[in-house]
């Protein structure tokens, strides 16, 4: 038992190597995402967040006897879940691909 390494040390170790790691991975940018992904992403995060909403709301249902308002509760939390989720992304991409300060701007029809 004394070969044995105490729980820290390894702990420390994992935290060294994965570090590491990430070091090595974090120096390249992540590659662009096209605008089809990146919708396909909203929708896909909105619809999801919707769904577990609705079953849950369901489940609630079955579980409580509370006929209607599970689902319409569900559904709400639901959708509220799928802005967040959708606002996070968007940040998410606004972040790693923020527009350059030398874009010209498009004049309005009330600045001519």
């Amino acid at each position: 038992m004394a070969d044995r390494t105490p729980p820290e040390d390894a702990l420390s170790d994992l935290r060294r190597r994965v570090d590491a790691a990430r070091g090595e991975s974090g120096s390249a940018p992540p590659p662009p995402q096209s605008p089809a992904s990146l919708a396909l992403r909203f929708g896909g995060e909105f619809g999801a967040a919707i769904i577990v909403g609705a079953l849950l709301g369901y489940g609630a249902d079955a579980f409580l006897h509370a006929s209607p308002w599970g689902l319409i509760v569900g559904l709400g939390l639901g959708f509220a879940a799928g802005v967040v989720n959708v606002v996070r992304v968007a940040q998410a991409y606004s972040r790693s691909a923020p527009v350059a300060t030398d874009t010209p701007s498009i004049k309005d029809d009330e600045e001519d």
